[in-house]
């Protein structure tokens, strides 16, 4: 299921009124859509969206001296998430997971938080990776560095994208994700984002992955990029251009192996040292990657980008 977990309408600052953000996003093809108005839970009706009642509000203050934003999904108590918010940041998540809701911290690199600020946080599901509104408007929208850095340390963080939409269509429908679900209900949902079961995208599909064995395998849709991530200076990184250079290396130290098969799919092996790549590619674009024999350490996660440098990234494995 298809959705978005932070927008904002009328009731707070945004500039659709709430049943024009429901139908805008509806015809984008949305299953589920979240109104996260500043301090305040605004109510909505739709017969095709599953909307989840949610906020956004503000809390504590992180040691650069800004305050942490907090999303807050499956919440229905505007009183009580406002006396918990001015408690504090961790009386305001430890209600919401208390309530059987789901809280993320929004846009960190925005609000100048820093590692520290959030690896001590309990009751938090992550944080969000990517900010479309943070992005188009003031370029700090990305926060995997956090991510990993989170990560790292083993903190089970899992990573959101979203709009943050105000000035509609400007900064809508530009992050999202995918919910793998048991049932099309809001508890369901709830219950799979608990547990991680969801990608996040600005448009690429992530099909399937894998990892078994010190084999790692994914297929999505076609991308320029992809990027395994894990620990420090460890992963793996092949790009169509990287792969277009190798290709040139005359050395005993890396084979280039290319059978091209029916409808103009290249199936390509390359070996460095003790590491070994398999890679589908059509028209310019991978469309599946094999690894072998990189020692990943601790956690892993999937990166890939787009010929418009559009990303999607996978929740992490740990190891």
């Amino acid at each position: 299921m298809k959705g978005n977990l932070h927008c904002h309408t009328t009731n707070s600052d945004g500039l659709l009124a709430p049943q024009d953000v429901v139908d805008l996003y509806h015809g984008h093809g949305y299953d589920f859509l979240s109104l996260t108005d500043h301090e305040k839970i605004t109510e909505a009706r739709s017969e095709r969206l599953l909307l989840i009642p949610g906020t956004e509000v503000v809390a504590g203050q992180g040691a650069l001296g800004d305050s942490y934003h907090v999303v807050a999904i499956n919440v229905e108590d505007n009183d009580a998430v406002q006396k918990h918010r001015l408690e504090s940041i961790d009386s305001i998540l430890d209600y919401v997971a208390g309530v059987g809701g789901v809280a993320f911290i929004a846009h960190p690199y925005w609000s100048r938080l820093t590692t520290m600020d959030l690896s001590d946080l309990r009751n938090c599901c992550g944080i969000e990776i990517y900010n479309t509104g943070c992005d188009l408007l003031v370029a700090k929208g990305y926060s995997t560095v956090h991510w990993d850095n989170l990560l790292v340390q083993g903190k089970m963080f899992h990573g959101f994208a979203v709009d943050d939409a105000h000035w509609y269509p400007l900064d809508s429908t530009g992050g999202w994700i995918w919910v793998k679900v048991q049932e099309r209900s809001v508890a369901g949902l709830v219950d799979s984002m608990k547990k991680g079961r969801f990608y996040s995208t600005m448009g690429p599909s992530i099909e399937n992955l894998s990892h078994s064995g010190g084999r790692f395998e994914a297929k999505f849709s076609p991308v320029r990029r992809v990027d395994v991530v894990s620990q420090g200076g460890i992963g793996f990184s092949v790009s169509v251009d990287t792969y277009e250079q190798v290709k040139a290396i005359r050395s005993d130290l890396v084979k280039v192996t290319v059978n091209e098969a029916k409808d103009g799919l290249e199936e390509v092996e390359v070996e460095v040292g003790a590491r070994r790549a398999y890679l589908d590619l059509r028209d310019g674009n991978i469309t599946f990657l094999s690894v072998e024999g990189v020692p990943f350490q601790r956690y892993l996660r999937l990166e890939i980008t787009d010929a418009n440098g559009k990303k999607a990234w996978s929740n992490a494995e740990f190891l």
